[in-house]
């Protein structure tokens, strides 16, 4: 895809992971009213009856959108076969065709932020540690895999959206684990821009945003409950609509550098 052509002009097959809630269902929602008639979305997450839940309020708004949910599990790596053929299975099982679409996205929303009840000298259980970067890091690259073997064609557009945190460059108190994990993303997307110039990535951090993942991890460190404090007196936690509507901003002009990081609260 050429910069500055919006990224949904085109008929395209959209794969949002964490597609549930918070985020990924706002980044459904709002990415299924732009896209062209036809396009197909495949929503995945552990939850099905969630994912259940927000295919219908994109059918409710996008009724000409083909709406395929997946329950999903990111962090299972210890069957060796399980994200060979995701993709390749969705198409057969809903008679799809790659050469139905001419763009084909995977938007990276799934995450985790591990135990942030701990210091990161507290943490000493090697298998969960292990098990964090399984559904934070491993799963991710081996998905990615996945639907790039399975959308190969580079004579097409192909797009990732890779949401990521300021966290990456700083340090946030108790958030050891999912700072590292988004810092270790953020440079494979950097490596795969360099390695595979044919696909058009952009890594996005949406700043604080009032989700359940937030609201969990606040309630369980005092020192993020201390920081997250201030950040709302100083209006810093915003709705998931908030930045993803900037994201989709970001799409629609696709002015960016290749594989750049962008922070939703230092745009427009």
């Amino acid at each position: 895809m050429e910069k500055g052509e919006s990224v949904f002009l085109k008929k395209s097959f959209v794969a949002i992971t964490g597609a549930s809630k918070g985020l990924g269902r706002c980044i459904a929602l709002q990415f299924g009213a732009k896209f062209p008639p036809d396009s197909v979305f495949v929503l995945m997450a552990r939850n099905l009856e969630a994912l259940e839940n927000v295919k219908s309020e994109m059918i409710s708004q996008s009724p000409n959108a083909k709406i395929v949910v997946r329950q999903y599990d990111q962090g299972n790596t210890e069957d060796a076969g399980y994200f060979n053929d995701i993709f390749t299975e969705l198409l057969s099982t809903n008679n799809i065709s790659p050469t139905d679409f001419e763009q084909f996205m995977i938007v990276h929303n799934c995450a985790s932020t591990g135990d942030v009840s701990k210091n990161s000298l507290e943490l000493s259980d090697s298998k969960f540690v292990r098990k964090y970067y399984d559904i934070n890091l491993i799963g991710m690259i081996l998905l990615n895999t996945s639907f790039f073997r399975t959308f190969s064609d580079s004579t097409k557009s192909r797009v990732v959206v890779n949401m990521t945190s300021s966290g990456t460059s700083t340090p946030v108190p108790s958030m050891h684990l999912y700072c590292a994990g988004k810092a270790a993303r953020d440079m494979f997307m950097r490596v795969l821009a360099i390695e595979n110039p044919s696909l058009r990535i952009l890594t996005f951090a949406p700043g604080a945003v009032d989700t359940d993942m937030l609201r969990e991890a606040e309630s369980k460190s005092h020192l993020l409950s201390d920081l997250l404090t201030q950040f709302r007196k100083d209006g810093m936690i915003t709705l998931p609509e908030t930045p993803i509507s900037i994201l989709v901003k970001i799409l629609e002009e696709n002015s960016f550098e290749n594989a750049v990081y962008l922070e939703s609260d230092k745009l427009f």
